[in-house]
């Protein structure tokens, strides 16, 4: 009777409080809603693509993003989203000895989840306000650089680290009728290390994501969002 005793007592002891089984809930729910969200952009899971739709593989790729399905034509697919080549406006294409090395990739990374509430002009608006934009300079008829410093948490006031360059397309609106932004660092002594980011809503709640890995190209700023435009453009919702 004692070994059975020391049984349920073991048993008892091991049963997880009411404060654990809180967090396991909690944690199992956080995991679901965020698995449901991941869903709306993966073909793999979550809605399933349009009854009947045929797809030519070898012209298309079928992608969703936030429950919409869009046919992207082939050349310009990435796992990612989408991609084309500056300054040549080719395609990604898949033979590398057909590239120019002049030529650098600018990736399209379009989702709906993770997307920042303080994106694009607005945030450049906030900053002005607040004191944290120096240095603005057209650099020619619509095309403005300028340096932005962001918030440091520790004090509230401008940081003195973390400064960045940013290039307004000023006589352009994007989709959110906002100044295409573009936050983009040069290096003239090895192109490879410049890079540079922006995005906008694009539509039905999807965010494009622009990525600049290498080449100095921040001041094509303007002609690459048209680039990007032109180039979205080109799916078809189905």
């Amino acid at each position: 009777m004692a070994s059975v005793a020391l049984i349920l007592f073991a048993l008892a002891a091991c049963k997880p409080s009411a404060e654990e089984e809180a967090k396991t809930a909690a944690r199992l729910k956080a995991e679901a809603a965020r698995q449901e969200e991941l869903c709306r952009d993966s073909v793999h899971c979550g809605d399933r693509k349009p009854a009947g739709l045929k797809v030519d593989n070898n012209k298309h790729a079928l992608r969703k993003w936030n429950n919409h399905w869009f046919l992207v034509p082939r050349d310009y697919d990435a796992h990612f989203g989408m991609k084309f080549r500056w300054p040549s406006k080719t395609t990604s294409g898949k033979d590398p000895t057909k590239h120019d090395p002049n030529d650098w990739v600018i990736q399209l990374q379009i989702r709906s989840h993770d997307i920042a509430q303080d994106r694009g002009y607005e945030r450049i608006l906030i900053a002005e306000r607040d004191g944290r934009v120096s240095n603005r300079v057209t650099l020619r008829p619509g095309l403005d650089r300028l340096e932005y410093r962001e918030v440091d948490d520790e004090t509230g006031k401008p940081s003195k680290h973390f400064v960045f360059t940013e290039y307004v397309a000023t006589d352009r609106r994007d989709p959110e009728g906002q100044p295409p932004l573009l936050r983009c660092k040069m290096d003239l002594a090895d192109p490879q290390n410049a890079v540079g980011g922006g995005g906008f809503i694009w539509r039905d709640g999807i965010l494009v994501g622009i990525l600049i890995r290498g080449g100095n190209i921040c001041e094509d700023w303007p002609e690459i969002y048209d680039e990007v435009i032109r180039v979205l453009e080109l799916t078809e919702k189905v």
